[in-house]
């Protein structure tokens, strides 16, 4: 690194012959020009060195009763991190290592200075600073990465516990720094086995290949997230790795959602073909069953009561069909959501009771609304309430529901302590005539999924098997109404 070709240089000196020689070498300097400037006590040279405007600075040990260790400590106090040569009278190890603390980049005897002595110690003064100074601002430019970051960028040690971090681990997880650090990074994995696979994968050094995994919040939300790491090892040789988490979460739903419309779209075209094609000829075989019906013996009658309660359910299952298939009316109902969820249990509680299924209900003190079509989310919060119950063992079943405030958005909670989902179940649950009841056809959480969706809500599942199962729906609250009644 070569100097530069002209140095500003301020010479803080109480003694008028050593200045007068000071300034004569650097003079005699011909490596590149010097601009020399004096100061003779403490006080005038601390006020010219706080100016900055020098590119280094020459200090005197004694100044006074003052020190230029004391003036050096001071300045670099106040910022000024310019180079500082310390100039003594005579040679003093204990002072020459006081000026390496305070940070002073060269120490030299008076007596042993001439103009070469000189410039060498300016010389690789200012490279030593220039070197400091690009090393200052990499630094600076890594740590504005590390702390702008908008994924998560971590540390951790040999044994897998969390050494670093930036922000954005705090922000997305939910945790506070204290909480996170020296955590070992396993305890935030949703399925144990999944943290197991990616110590795994970390241990292997295959950094090339990213892996998707779920981290749990602190609330206990899952992320997604893409995950990246690779072993390093620190200056010191000891070992880490250093990983990188990208959140493709809301990514990942907004794909499955797309997918999930295409084979609605897809389903709803073949609903209404034979919707048609079946309720035709179910009408003929009503009407003709009615018309027999006073023709057919006594001991027959059990036959036609088959043949009504068959084609009954036929026609329900066309019902369920076409609810799914057509298109939700725009309806702008001011929804009391309380009143709305205690309607659903209400219409649920003959199949509750029956299961012997305990019920408990927490509401948000104040009244909500929702803007929407009452039928529709009634018979979407429904059939995952009725899911819930089916899904528990007769007379040990326990159903929590619960309402939970967000900003412009409100939670819908059911949670039961049923067989729960399997992970590979829970990508299919919404999809329509996916069912896991033996007598179901798979409509009930697809008609849900659909009326949800379509009040601009949103639905999601938490659930392991054995451990039951968590449904989340969001929608948005009435602006105006909660306005009003807050």
């Amino acid at each position: 690194m070569m100097p530069p070709d002209r140095l500003s240089v301020l010479v803080v000196d109480n003694d008028d012959d050593d200045l007068f020689l000071i300034c004569d070498y650097l003079a005699g300097i011909d490596t590149f020009e010097i601009k020399a400037d004096t100061e003779m006590n403490y006080k005038k040279g601390l006020k010219a060195i706080l100016q900055n405007t020098h590119d280094i600075y020459l200090i005197d040990y004694l100044l006074g009763p003052h020190t230029g260790i004391e003036l050096i400590r001071e300045c670099t106090k106040a910022g000024i991190n310019k180079p500082f040569i310390l100039l003594t009278g005579k040679g003093d190890r204990q002072i020459d290592i006081e000026a390496a603390n305070v940070g002073a980049y060269d120490y030299l005897t008076k007596s042993e200075i001439n103009s070469e002595l000189l410039e060498r110690s300016l010389r690789y003064s200012v490279q030593r600073y220039s070197s400091f100074t690009a090393i200052t601002e990499s630094e600076k430019r890594y740590r504005e990465i590390f702390n702008k970051s908008n994924d998560i960028i971590f540390v951790l040690d040999k044994d897998f516990r969390l050494v670093n971090f930036n922000p954005m681990m705090n922000s997305l997880l939910r945790y506070t720094p204290e909480e996170l650090s020296n955590q070992p990074f396993r305890i935030f994995f949703k399925n144990p086995d999944e943290a197991e696979n990616f110590i795994e994968y970390i241990k292997s050094g295959d950094a090339k290949k990213d892996i998707e995994i779920v981290l749990l919040t602190k609330p206990g939300d899952p992320k997604i997230f893409l995950a990246s790491c690779s072993h390093i090892t620190t200056p010191d040789g000891i070992g880490q790795y250093q990983g990188i988490l990208y959140d493709y979460t809301n990514i990942k739903k907004s794909v499955a959602e797309q997918l999930l419309k295409e084979k609605i779209e897809t389903t709803e075209r073949l609903v209404r073909s034979l919707a048609h094609e079946i309720r035709n000829p179910l009408t003929n075989i009503n009407l003709s069953l009615h018309q027999l019906e006073k023709d057919v013996p006594e001991e027959n009658k059990g036959l036609t009561d088959i043949i009504k309660r068959n084609s009954s359910r036929i026609n329900d299952m066309i019902g369920d069909l076409m609810n799914l298939s057509n298109p939700i009316n725009k309806k702008e109902d001011e929804i009391n959501l309380h009143h709305l969820l205690r309607s659903v249990l209400s219409i649920a509680m003959d199949r509750i009771k029956l299961k012997g299924v305990d019920v408990s209900e927490k509401y948000i003190s104040k009244p909500v609304y929702i803007t929407g079509d009452f039928k529709k989310l009634q018979m979407a919060l429904l059939n995952i309430i009725i899911n819930a119950v089916e899904a528990m063992e007769e007379g040990k079943g326990k159903l929590f529901v619960e309402t939970v405030a967000g900003e412009n958005i409100v939670s819908i909670k059911v949670k039961d302590n049923g067989t729960g989902i399997s992970t590979e179940d829970l990508s299919h649950l919404f999809q329509p005539f996916f069912t896991g009841k033996k007598n179901g056809i798979g409509l009930g959480l697809a008609t849900s999924h659909s009326f949800i969706q379509a009040h601009e809500g949103t639905i999601e599942v938490n659930s392991n098997p054995g451990d039951g199962a968590t449904f989340i729906v969001k929608l948005k609250t009435s602006q105006l109404k909660n306005t009003i009644n807050n």
